[in-house]
């Protein structure tokens, strides 16, 4: 239970643990009343403009995930087909394992869970295949709490009943063990929400604790769900996507992830079926209004729900179809059932369908907030590049402009498609860049000077606009966009605007201008001071090392989200702006291919970094070394299949 416990609070508190240990009173002795109390500037707070903490920087949102379903209306036979690739870190407690767990009588079921889960996260059985990309849904909501003068550790809260409280602040004593069995006390401060935050952490023109007579805490919904556990279990015995929905309504026990899935019946499942707090547009509008000051609105803008903490009347709502108070129940989460298809790259429910837009949820489970508030609310922001990519291609599937022969998606075609790596911001600006470039070769550089793009341009005509192992190119191009001042979900740096009418084909032309041709020269720079050629493969410069081996490179194919390649290979940490070893640590992680014959689940997948973490073990990065190939693996299923296949001894379990 702690294992998953800990899992859930990734799109909440374990992203705020820095603002919670900091979170300290001011000195009591030091305050005789609200007069005395430091006070900030609060008439036009700039939190919005340039935040240091935003939801794009949650645990959850920073990783990402594909995943496609497809019904029997185009795979050509009564059954689904199905994809998923989480992109999860390649190491620590995140890092999956592939296992087939079979309890005679009750479960049998094949797929990857995170260290320490004993059911699979993602999987399949005989009836129904399954994975989750990232939502967009916010887990938890600041609340601003309004400070009786002169005591920093109590609150004004007006009841339901109407009458104004005097609330306590806790000091709760937490020990740590340090090495060498020493060990140190830290006080945590807890509200009747939940922990208290120093919010000027998160941006600087937000108010310390005490500062205006305002303090901030934090709810966390994930926080309050113990039944993560029981929600796979109960996932891994699904018999169709019918009873799949079913079954995560019941229990709502999943923290941070969508759904999409499959069946032998030929079904195609996008949910949302998660925790989410239960805070209405109205609620949200109203407990974020002028009258509780600048500062909810502020957090508002920058994407963090916050509401006014000083009132009943803004507490989490109640859903009677919900098994846990506060959260939304059953008939207030998304869900679509198609015999076509569904897909999600992280990007919220709304367009899991182009042909059947879900609308009219809660503002808290979209990627932004302000856009869908107010008395004409959007219908839609700009999507990631990754998820017009995703349906690109089922456009393009639908209508064979790629190439691959029919219009239908089989395992095999699908497989070719999510191992294109098409980059879509290529598609979408490098024709605008290189007319630009034919007119005026002189690009800019950052510090002042300028230099000759001529040969770089002609080079990236001729790139193939993919991040294959042979693309020559796609480096110069993915350095340029990493330096283009780029907000996804805006339209900004575009000509043509956004439009929720079209909203795979909008925005785009991209706008030339002395930031983006700096952008350019700079990339080429980059390169030249590396003595890195520019007509380089991507296989030269992308690759993962096999330390069993003596560090011998392994290719790796795929390229950054951002760019709106689908296939998402990335390198975080200390290389990510190297350049010249991109060597990739996220992205790839377990990728399934699933559909259904007579006999039962026909499954194909990859472990994108392979099995084993030892470097000593013969499995390390067996799987590595297909994926660079894009090989995929056809995995065994029923029990004779499975006896020709085995490794190894059998162990025998007793209780």
């Amino acid at each position: 239970m702690t294992v998953y416990g800990k899992a859930n609070l990734r799109g909440g508190l374990s992203n705020f643990v820095g603002p919670i240990v900091a979170a300290a009173p001011p000195s009591v002795a030091g305050i005789q009343g609200s007069s005395r109390m430091r006070s900030v500037p609060v008439a036009n707070p700039v939190v919005e403009s340039a935040p240091a903490f935003n939801m794009d920087t949650i645990n959850a949102m920073s990783g990402g995930s594909n995943a496609y379903a497809f019904g029997k209306e185009v795979t050509g036979t009564n059954s689904g087909v199905m994809y998923g690739n989480p992109h999860e870190p390649w190491d620590g407690v995140q890092r999956f394992y592939q296992f087939h767990l079979t309890m005679p009588g009750e479960l049998d079921v094949m797929g990857a869970a995170q260290q320490g889960q004993p059911f699979p996260n993602i999987g399949f059985n005989k009836d129904v295949a399954w994975s989750h990309t990232v939502s967009t849904a916010k887990r938890f909501t600041l609340y601003q709490l309004s400070l009786v003068d002169g005591d920093p550790l109590k609150y004004n809260y007006t009841n339901s009943a109407g009458v104004t409280e005097q609330r306590d602040i806790e000091t709760v004593p937490v020990t740590i063990q340090l090495p060498n069995n020493q060990t140190q006390v830290h006080n945590i401060y807890v509200s009747q929400y939940g922990p208290m935050l120093a919010v000027n952490l998160l941006n600087g023109q937000l108010p310390a604790w005490g500062a205006n007579n305002l303090a901030y805490t934090i709810r966390d919904a994930a926080s309050e769900n113990p039944r993560a556990l029981n929600q796979w279990r109960s996932m891994n015995k699904a018999t169709s996507v019918e009873d799949l929905v079913d079954r995560m309504q019941s229990v709502l026990g999943l923290g941070f992830v969508n759904t999409i899935a499959t069946d032998r019946n030929g079904k195609a499942l996008y949910a949302d079926i998660s925790t989410v707090p239960n805070v209405t547009k109205a609620k949200l509008e109203a407990c974020s209004s002028a009258a509780s000051g600048p500062f909810l609105g502020a957090l508002i803008a920058s994407d963090l729900p916050a509401l006014n903490g000083s009132t009943a009347a803004c507490e989490w709502g109640v859903d009677t179809d919900s098994p846990q108070a506060g959260i939304f129940g059953r008939s207030n989460l998304p869900f679509l059932i198609r015999d076509d298809y569904v897909a999600n790259s992280n990007d919220s429910y709304w367009l899991s369908n182009l042909e059947q837009p879900l609308t009219g949820f809660s503002p808290l489970l979209r990627r932004r907030l302000a856009p869908f508030l107010g008395a004409t609310p959007a219908a839609g922001v700009p999507l990631l590049m990754r998820s017009r990519m995703g349906l690109v291609q089922i456009q393009d599937r639908f209508s064979n402009k790629d190439n691959l022969g029919g219009t239908n998606f089989n395992l095999n075609n699908m497989q070719k498609v999510v191992y294109g790596n098409r980059s879509y911001v290529a598609e979408l600006v490098l024709d605008d860049v290189l007319a630009d470039c034919r007119a005026n070769a002189s690009m800019p550089l950052t510090g002042g000077s300028t230099i000759d793009a001529t040969n770089a341009c002609n080079i990236l005509s001729n790139w193939d606009r993919r991040n294959n192992l042979e693309s020559k190119g796609a480096h110069v191009f993915r350095e340029f966009w990493r330096n283009v001042d780029f907000n996804e979900t805006t339209d900004t740096i575009f000509s043509v605007k956004f439009d929720a009418k079209d909203p795979v084909n909008t925005p785009r032309g991209l706008i030339i201008s002395a930031d983006t041709r700096t952008a350019l020269g700079d990339s080429i720079k980059f390169f030249q001071d590396k003595n890195i050629a520019l007509d380089a493969s991507l296989s030269d410069l992308q690759y993962i090392v096999d330390a069993s081996k003596n560090d011998e490179r392994i290719a790796m194919h795929g390229g950054f989200g951002r760019e709106g390649v689908f296939n998402v290979a990335e390198t975080r940490g200390t290389s990510a702006n190297d350049g010249a070893n991109y060597l990739i640590n996220f992205g790839p992680t377990y990728m399934q291919s699933v559909t259904f014959d007579s006999a039962g689940p026909v499954a194909e997948a990859l472990l994108g970094y392979s099995q084993a973490s030892d470097t000593t073990r013969p499995f390390h990065r067996d799987q590595s070394r297909r994926y660079s190939a894009k090989e995929w693996i056809r995995l065994p299923f029923n029990a004779n299949d499975v006896s020709k296949q085995a490794i190894g001894n059998k162990i025998q379990l007793k209780e």
